[in-house]
């Protein structure tokens, strides 16, 4: 079932849509992170900072069956290139798909059905190698399992039409399902119930895995640490990688 009912108070796992940007995204969970309570979901789900977010969404609805959740607080640094080999002139990768919010009282829970239905809200870590680990995302509308196999992997996709983006390192997470508007789901460990990332991808036609982005150790690095350029060593040795993980 899609996730996309309004929800007041919304937990992780429902539709999101933010102001200006026509397609949907799912609110990944309410936790806490940097010391502060936050609502998190990828930066390509929402618009610039300060936008309002809204749930289920704007598009289409009356403004009574919609609510503002928050607005965007802080978000990845976003560029495309044109081609590879723009990108191996500059060597610039994005090191986050991420966004948070405020979120505003009342409107957000911490609770992610079938997955954390506690009273407070979850932490945040880097991921494990090896780890198994569960999400909801709006369109597939289920809990879906699977095992992180790569904390390391490099991400170049794209089209020439709208450009190609660089972004790692990605966790790969083998297993489970992913549909359009899972991006933004908290990825969270069966370990110890920390989110350790937010879905940004999922590959399905050759083989089933998804990937998602790391979470920032605090919003300092979101604003100020959020690219790194690579040395050449490192370049090719995630182009090889990258080569030949591609269906």
């Amino acid at each position: 079932m899609a996730l996309d009912q309004f929800m007041k108070e919304c937990p992780g796992g429902y539709q999101i849509q933010a102001a200006d940007v026509m397609a949907y995204g799912t609110l990944g969970a309410t936790v806490m992170w940097d010391g502060k309570l936050a609502s998190i979901t990828a930066g390509h789900v929402v618009d610039s900072v300060g936008a309002p977010v809204f749930q289920p969404s704007w598009h289409g609805r009356r403004r009574e069956d919609v609510h503002i959740i928050g607005r965007v607080s802080g978000r990845s640094k976003y560029f495309t290139y044109r081609d590879a080999v723009e990108y191996t002139a500059r060597r610039e990768d994005m090191l986050y798909d991420f966004a948070w919010m405020a979120p505003v009282a009342g409107e957000t829970v911490s609770q992610i059905p079938g997955i954390y239905t506690g009273d407070g809200p979850l932490g945040t870590r880097d991921p494990k190698d090896g780890e198994v680990v569960s999400w909801l995302g709006k369109s597939t509308g289920a809990v879906q399992h699977g095992r992180v196999v790569d904390v390391d992997r490099w991400v170049f996709r794209g089209d020439n039409q709208q450009g190609y983006i660089s972004l790692g390192p990605c966790t790969q997470i083998e297993g489970g399902n992913g549909l359009d508007g899972d991006s933004g789901a908290a990825i969270v460990s069966q370990e110890d119930g920390k989110v350790i990332g937010v879905h940004i991808f999922a590959e399905t036609r050759t083989r089933t895995y998804t990937l998602a982005s790391r979470i920032p150790p605090t919003s300092e690095d979101l604003i100020q640490h959020s690219t790194q350029t690579v040395d050449e060593e490192t370049h090719l040795r995630r182009l090889e990688k990258w080569r030949n993980s591609r269906p």
